[in-house]
């Protein structure tokens, strides 16, 4: 297990949990990333504060900070 922000471009793995407070885990709930997701990131921003993910097709941007708190594991 790592946290998301550890996983690299192009990488895929699976959400076990998210550490954050309510109103953050709630956001990313409502995103689609719910236990078991796959997730993978797919492009950093220029000024390296965001990174873009694909979740379930859709690609979302989430600040570094907040993917501190989002616990995965690889795909094997």
């Amino acid at each position: 297990m790592k946290r998301l922000n550890d996983v690299r471009l192009g990488e895929e793995a699976t959400l076990i949990t998210v550490e954050a407070n309510e109103n953050i885990k709630k956001r990313l709930l409502d995103i689609g990333m719910v236990k078991g997701s796959k997730i993978t990131p797919v492009l950093i921003s220029p000024g390296k504060d965001m990174v873009a993910y694909n979740i379930k097709g859709a690609v979302i941007a989430i600040r570094k900070d907040d993917t501190r708190n989002i616990i995965v594991e690889d795909q094997a």
